[in-house]
């Protein structure tokens, strides 16, 4: 009876011990080789001063994660669990954290400049040391190494200026180019969330493969434009000119496309668009 006793006890505690180490080893390893994670379970998983930068953590269960000084710059953790995570010192800028759940975690020292929280959820009372969340930064470009003594106010640059600027850094978050000529343009690869390209003249513009969740494209010309592989998440195609665009293997999930011109758009069997 004494030995079923002990059994017993011996087997809760290796049960709790397991469960303490809640994350999948596999999808550990995936995220720390690929930086593509979506929906894996990270939860508890030791990921402290790990540079994360870009990683798709999008919809992820990070629950008790320790991501103590991370790197999440421009990662996508749109739906993503992070509930009683400790985030201190952790770097969000430019992040994509729309719905994300952040209640319960350590947030001294966290910095979310630029990040994307639409409907995330945070504590009503995040810790006193951490920094205040800023819902946007525009635009995101480098600073000059060269400066004699850092001026009063940030500059205002032209669009002339910021698209050289966007060229040069491959980012820009919620930069205005509208009605701007941008035909023949590569943005390949580009971070440009939530940019606006109203009006535009985009006809054969590369954006393969670019992150323009949230973009503004109402009334651009994207004839011939080549959209393959981009995250068009959120973005507002209405009334936008589309014939002949390339939107193979682009994520369409939430964009709008009410009014836009189809013709000859070359789309997978299975895409869906809000209309």
């Amino acid at each position: 009876m004494i030995k079923k006793v002990l059994y017993g006890i011996l087997a809760g505690v290796l049960f709790f011990s397991s469960s303490a180490l809640a994350y999948k080893q596999a999808d550990l390893d995936k995220l720390l080789t690929s930086m593509d994670c979506a929906k894996c379970d990270l939860s508890s998983a030791p990921l402290a001063n790990k540079d994360l930068k870009k990683a798709n953590l999008k919809g992820a269960n990070l629950q008790g994660a320790n991501l103590h000084n991370a790197s999440l710059r421009m990662a996508d953790l749109a739906g993503a669990n992070l509930q009683k995570a400790d985030l201190s010192l952790t770097i969000f800028e430019a992040a994509d954290l729309s719905k994300a759940d952040l209640r319960g975690a350590k947030l001294a020292g966290a910095v979310f400049d630029g990040a994307y929280l639409a409907g995330s959820k945070f504590d009503k009372q995040p810790e006193s040391k951490s920094k205040p969340i800023k819902p946007v930064i525009l635009p995101v470009v480098s600073v000059p190494e060269k400066s004699v003594s850092p001026p009063s106010k940030t500059p205002v640059l032209s669009k002339k200026e910021l698209l050289e600027k966007t060229l040069d850094i491959e980012r820009c978050i919620e930069c205005d180019f509208s009605g701007m000529d941008l035909s023949g343009t590569s943005f390949k690869d580009f971070f440009l969330q939530r940019c606006n390209f109203e009006g535009a003249n985009l006809s054969d513009t590369n954006f393969k493969n670019a992150d323009l969740k949230g973009a503004n494209f109402r009334n651009a010309n994207l004839t011939d434009a080549y959209l393959k592989g981009a995250d068009l998440y959120n973005a507002n195609l209405s009334g936008a000119n589309l014939i002949d665009a390339d939107l193979r293997q682009t994520s369409v999930d939430g964009a709008y496309l009410g009014n836009a011109n189809l013709k000859g758009t070359i789309l997978e069997k299975n895409t869906t668009t809000s209309k």
